[in-house]
């Protein structure tokens, strides 16, 4: 009696926990049934490559010269860095140094003077996971700074990301500060005009690009005095006109840079440069530390945006949006309506069945469906979990299963019974002996959930989200607690099945 007592005490407990966790905090809805909107990128690893390439072929370039090696020129490009021997005879001295100094890169291919020396095939893979590891957390601090609840960033496959964004339909808003690369870079200017009058001064130490509107090209010097890397934080302002702005303030080391930079080029422009294009080209006129402004013809929502790209960070690389789709908020309700309907009428048919069947024994199962239930949902909602449709086909099925476990119970109990053993002893034999197949049952339950969980996708890892919890929930209500249940039945002489 006491452990019977000390049970029931737990199961009063379990149901008060529960339903105080479910009353106090909502469930987070999925995309299917809150609406919004749903993006799968892909980052452009071949523009990474390049990048990558083009910052090492200077610090090669370097060494090289400094080793007493003669070499016309280094080019950087998607497969490699090109590298231009004045004597053949240098070549040796080359592997020496590459191989020294920069132990990353390997030879790829040789024609006669040049040379071809790129990343190790380790080094490329993981250039490409640090590629895009970085560009998930840039997108989830981006994410972040909309406000999003509940937002699903996850990799799909090898190279692509998922994004779902619950409660936001606004597509092209998303992707403006999604996919935006904001790659901010401060660049002295060598000289500006006309394009056709500035191609023939291009050099390997300079670029060309144009301003906003295509107005105006600078010749600019290609290594930037600070980058977005160097900001601490950005935020809307205003300029000298009034107009919408952002100011960007410096880290210490940023600060210490661009002080050092104005100082030396007072009297030259400094062109603000964001993903390739010149923002603005003032004049520097005295020495600037720790802060500045892009402004640029914005409009209020414009400079907002760009604050939080900026804020963010830059994306590694470029980004590709292969898919995009839009659920409506309608579409959710609905499904939302649908689902209470079914889930109401299936379990009314359910109860009645077993109760017809088992009697009061079928009373008992009732409740420890009904606390399987209340057990799923709140341990969805402790464990800041999102119900979505393929989350509620999990409950679903966590039902049924549930069931299928009362039903080996009650049908053992009913074979004990007819053979002569008491109504106690028929039930702690029926649970004992019927425990190995339930036991199985839910074992392998959650090692598919486990699986479709590891390597699934959002709707997939919802699904396998519910039936674990569902599943380790249902052995809790359905051999544990309808025990007791039935134990108390029988001490009151109200046991049937």
């Amino acid at each position: 009696m006491k452990d019977l007592r000390l049970n029931l005490f737990l199961l009063v407990a379990l149901v008060a926990l529960c339903i105080g966790a479910v009353a106090l905090r909502p469930i987070n809805l999925g995309l299917d049934l809150r609406g919004g909107m749903s993006m799968v990128i892909e980052p452009d690893m071949n523009y990474a490559l390049k990048q990558e390439y083009e910052r090492y072929a200077k610090d090669i370039e370097l060494k090289l010269r400094e080793s007493g090696i003669r070499i016309l020129d280094t080019l950087g490009e998607e497969r490699g860095i090109w590298i231009e021997l004045l004597e053949v005879s240098d070549y040796e001295k080359l592997l020496k140094v590459i191989e020294k100094d920069f132990p990353r890169f390997e030879i790829g291919e040789r024609e006669k003077e040049r040379v071809l020396i790129k990343l190790k095939e380790v080094e490329l893979q993981q250039l490409r996971e640090g590629t895009l590891t970085q560009t998930m957390e840039v997108l989830r601090k981006r994410v972040d700074e909309l406000g999003v609840v509940q937002p699903v960033i996850t990799k799909i496959g090898a190279d692509r990301i998922l994004v779902e964004l619950p409660g936001v339909l606004d597509i092209q808003r998303a992707k403006s500060i999604v996919g935006r690369t904001a790659l901010l870079e401060l660049k002295l200017v060598v000289e500006s005009g006309p394009r056709e009058a500035l191609e023939g001064k291009l050099s390997k130490d300079t670029e060309l690009l144009p301003s906003m509107d295509n107005s105006e090209w600078f010749l600019l010097e290609k290594l930037p005095v600070i980058t977005g890397a160097d900001l601490k934080t950005a935020y809307t302002s205003t300029d000298e006109f009034g107009m919408p702005a952002v100011t960007f303030e410096l880290t210490d080391i940023g600060s210490k840079k661009f002080g050092e930079a104005t100082e030396k080029n007072i009297g030259r422009r400094l062109a603000i440069v964001l993903d390739k294009r010149v923002m603005s080209a003032p004049v520097i006129r005295s020495r600037i530390t720790d802060r500045g402004q892009i402004s640029g013809n914005f409009k209020p929502e414009e400079a907002k945006e760009l604050a939080i790209v900026l804020r963010a960070g830059a994306l590694p690389t470029k980004v590709e949006f292969l898919q995009e789709t839009v659920v409506g908020p309608a579409l959710g309700k609905d499904a939302i309506q649908q689902g209470i309907k079914a889930g109401i009428l299936g379990f009314l048919l359910l109860v009645m069945l077993l109760v017809v069947r088992y009697k009061f024994a079928g009373v008992t199962a009732t409740f420890s469906i009904l606390l399987n239930a209340l057990m799923l949902w709140a341990g969805l909602v402790l464990l800041g979990g999102t119900l979505t449709l393929p989350g509620i086909a999990g409950i679903i099925l966590n039902m049924g299963i549930a069931v299928d476990s009362n039903v080996l119970i009650f049908e053992r109990v009913r074979e004990e019974l007819r053979l002569g053993n008491s109504i106690r002893k028929s039930i702690e034999l029926g649970y004992r002996r019927t425990l190995s197949a339930v036991w199985d049952t839910h074992i392998t339950l959650l090692v598919a959930a486990l699986i479709l969980f590891q390597f699934g996708s959002g709707p997939v890892k919802g699904f396998a989200t519910t039936l674990t919890i569902g599943t380790i929930a249902s052995f809790i209500s359905n051999v544990y607690f309808a025990k007791q249940l039935l134990d108390t039945l029988a001490r009151v002489r109200l046991f049937k099945v």
